[in-house]
């Protein structure tokens, strides 16, 4: 029973990992370098950084496969069509290793229609059915992300502008 009871308890911790999440401390040390750490060390002065709660993408649903090719509903334009995250000019920080990309549509995307994901100009992976995305593997500088809607007959339906994020990475010069 023992043996069941610590079983249970350890798939809830690893089931829940907001209770692995810490605080986050801003430190500034005397040349003014600014470090973000989970321990401080004891002689600096450091600030409680509070952090956004954690991003949670659902996948969207099914679609139903039907039978016959008719068309039930008119498409209705995207009156907007932008990138809700990352914000424009955002630097994403050294030991980040993903970027999530979030598109923000008006109305939703509709069925049948895909979300493409352009970085620097150059699609990334297959147009989907998702708003939300997450890259990895970006080499620091400045990069450009925007997104494309895809009808059904493969044709443009909305773009957002470009959003500029700038990659930060350790160096080993200084």
């Amino acid at each position: 029973m023992k043996k069941f009871a610590v079983t249970i308890s350890s798939l809830f911790l690893l089931a829940n990992p907001t209770l692995f999440a810490g605080e986050v401390f801003r430190v500034v040390d005397e040349d003014g370098q600014i470090t973000f750490t989970d321990s401080p060390a004891a002689n600096t002065k450091s600030e409680t950084i509070n952090l956004p709660a954690i991003n949670i993408a659902i996948a969207p649903s099914p679609r139903a496969i039907e039978g016959n090719d008719e068309a039930t509903e008119d498409e209705v334009p995207y009156t907007s069509a932008r990138i809700t995250q990352p914000l424009n000019n955002a630097t994403i920080p050294p030991g980040q290793t993903n970027l999530v990309v979030e598109l923000g549509l008006k109305p939703a995307l509709q069925e049948g229609h895909l979300a493409q994901l352009y970085i620097d100009g150059r699609t990334q992976g297959a147009a989907s059915a998702s708003t939300t995305f997450s890259i990895s593997g970006l080499n620091r500088g400045e990069h450009k992300v925007r997104i494309e809607i895809l009808g059904a007959d493969k044709k443009r339906k909305a773009k957002t502008t470009a959003v500029t994020f700038h990659v930060k990475q350790h160096s080993a010069n200084n």
